[in-house]
């Protein structure tokens, strides 16, 4: 008798314990563990928008070689790709080209986290399912299928573990923004992916003691919050972009909210808001909202205390895609509350290397391999896109007297 009393005891004071957190542990949509360096430090490489295709296979092997050298130079702890990634072509193309992106990781036993664009199913080639399949059948892959529970496929969490403990000391939102709504415009979240956010964030709150565990969220397509966090401007306002699905409504970068880099083309948010921001900001718990989608803009500004953070397209095209590359975020056990983060160009892979461009018409040179052809064309280019900055940037903002790109 007295163990039963012991044991309903024990129950009932377990329970609250279980109904709370085993949503966030049980649900199936908590990917596998990471864990903060013994000195503290957690590196995330945010890479999107590879849009592999049936395209000139010799530019599919710069790519495949400049994806390996950016990782060789940044040693993340963990890469998050967020959509857009294997765009079309044959089964067996696109499989040969997922195998392209995920055996550099395996390769240096880096764990990779998937999530999904508006292209990457579009064609129908594979569904959704099919390819996340794929991407997990790599050891380093910790992507979830979240299966029936959400719509789409690859809303998680990633918690980021202490250094000395197994407490939940940050955790990362990966989303599945989704592809196109009813009239064929960009995806939005849907209204039970910001349920499961919003019970799952308290989940966490309740594990760590009534106070929101900070984290960083990741998804493709940007919220339409950032037309609110942009500075709306004349349609004669130089470099000036046009508000997308309308066509009077203009905007440049607000210097009293942006914190680094460019609006190089005008962003795509879906057309329907579903609250998932107004939700995101009620819940107090992320610091930053990291976006792909559009290949050009590299911006970090902040509205309503969470930062708007674009990463561009992570794919080498020539002069134009120099600029192009990913991003690099640091975070700081002792610090949760804060990160670091600076986009990592194609063209600052080789900053530190020396080569000569007359080394190209060197009767000894020879292109006879993807490491050779990716530093020449880089190195090329760079200098192509050098001037192109200065008549597109640097002669503009001493004319226009406002900066275009907060380096």
């Amino acid at each position: 008798m007295r163990k039963a009393i012991i044991f309903f005891l024990c129950l009932a004071l377990c329970l609250p314990m279980f109904t709370v957190s085993g949503f966030a542990a049980d649900d199936g949509t908590t990917a596998q563990a990471q864990r903060f360096n013994p000195d503290g430090s957690f590196k995330i490489l945010h890479l999107t928008d590879f849009h592999k295709n049936s395209e000139d296979p010799e530019k599919n092997n710069i790519n495949t070689y400049l994806l390996k050298k950016m990782v060789q130079k940044t040693q993340p702890d963990l890469a998050v790709l967020t959509g857009d990634l294997v765009m079309d072509g044959p089964r067996e193309e696109i499989l040969e080209n997922i195998d392209a992106i995920m055996s550099i990781f395996d390769e240096f036993e880096i764990p990779v986290a998937v999530t999904f664009g508006n292209h990457d199913s579009e064609k129908g080639i594979f569904t959704r399912e099919e390819l996340m399949a794929v991407y997990n059948s790599y050891p380093c892959s910790i992507s979830i299928d979240d299966g029936a529970l959400l719509p789409g496929c690859g809303t998680y969490t990633v918690p980021i573990l202490a250094s000395n403990s197994n407490k939940t000391a940050f955790n990362l939102w990966i989303v599945d923004s989704g592809d196109y709504d009813e009239g064929n415009r960009y995806g939005y979240v849907q209204t039970e992916q910001i349920e499961w956010y919003v019970q799952k964030s308290n989940a966490l709150k309740a594990q760590n003691g009534g106070k929101p565990v900070n984290s960083l969220m990741f998804q493709h397509i940007i919220v339409p919050e950032i037309y609110d966090a942009l500075l709306e401007t004349s349609r004669f306002t130089p470099f000036a972009v046009k508000r997308i699905y309308e066509d009077d409504r203009y905007y440049i970068l607000n210097p009293e909210n942006t914190n680094a880099g460019r609006l190089g083309e005008y962003p795509c948010p879906p057309y329907h808001n579903n609250g998932q921001f107004d939700a995101i900001v009620g819940q107090g718990d992320v610091l930053a909202m990291f976006f792909g989608h559009d290949h050009d803009n590299t911006f970090n500004v902040t509205y309503k205390g969470i930062d708007l953070v674009a990463t561009p397209k992570a794919k080498f095209e020539g002069s134009y895609g120099v600029k192009h590359g990913g991003r690099l975020i640091t975070l700081n056990e002792a610090d949760t509350g804060t990160y670091q983060t600076k986009v990592i160009t194609f063209a600052s892979l080789y900053e530190d290397e020396s080569f000569k461009l007359s080394d190209l018409f060197s009767p000894d040179f020879k292109l006879n391999s993807a490491e050779t052809k990716a530093k020449a064309s880089v190195k090329f280019f760079s200098l192509i896109s050098k001037l192109e900055y200065l008549f597109t940037v640097i002669i503009p903002e001493l004319i226009l007297g406002r900066k275009l790109d907060y380096r």
